[in-house]
């Protein structure tokens, strides 16, 4: 694990099991509809319980779809997790800055004190780790200087080494 803190806020990287972990929300990414899609989304669900996914789907039928950019807010349903944020960031790394800002900011808003992000566009054609950690990093570190009230961890869960260390690369520099 590696750590740096801003402001009273820690920013930490490691290799886990995002659906395991002990924070108060947890982020994954997520389509317009909010359906299940792709392997980490998938799991997540799987592990909450259909609970969340009634509740994603109460939230389409009021905006019909969720879009890029754009993240929502529902229960942890059966995970440790209290809250999951899932956030639609696309194949853009505007899309994907603007997500992680968002992420951040209605976590922020919920008074919710830790926060767990995976690298949320790396399963997307032409987004790996290194750009991801080039776009999420900077991202973060500029939301606890300019608008963080509440979080008070921010933490990247990573799959494997390599992604660690591209990640770490970005965080200590």
């Amino acid at each position: 694990m590696n750590q740096i803190t801003i402001n009273n806020t820690v920013i930490e990287i490691f290799v886990g099991e995002l659906t395991n972990a002990q924070y108060d929300a947890i982020v994954i990414p997520t389509n317009s509809r909010l359906l299940p899609s792709g392997k980490l989304r998938c799991k997540t669900l799987r592990e909450a319980g259909s609970k969340v996914q009634v509740e994603c789907n109460r939230i389409i039928q009021k905006k019909t779809n969720i879009q890029v950019g754009t993240v929502v807010i529902t229960s942890g349903g059966d995970l440790s997790s209290k809250y999951i944020i899932h956030a639609n960031a696309g194949h853009d790394g505007k899309k994907l800055m603007l997500t992680t800002w968002n992420a951040l900011k209605l976590a922020d808003k919920n008074g919710i004190k830790s926060i767990l992000l995976p690298p949320i566009s790396k399963e997307l054609i032409g987004f790996n780790s290194k750009v991801c950690a080039n776009i999420m990093i900077p991202t973060i570190k500029k939301y606890i200087l300019e608008k963080n009230i509440n979080l008070r961890n921010i933490s990247i869960c990573l799959e494997n080494l390599p992604d660690y260390k591209e990640f770490e690369k970005k965080l200590n520099s």
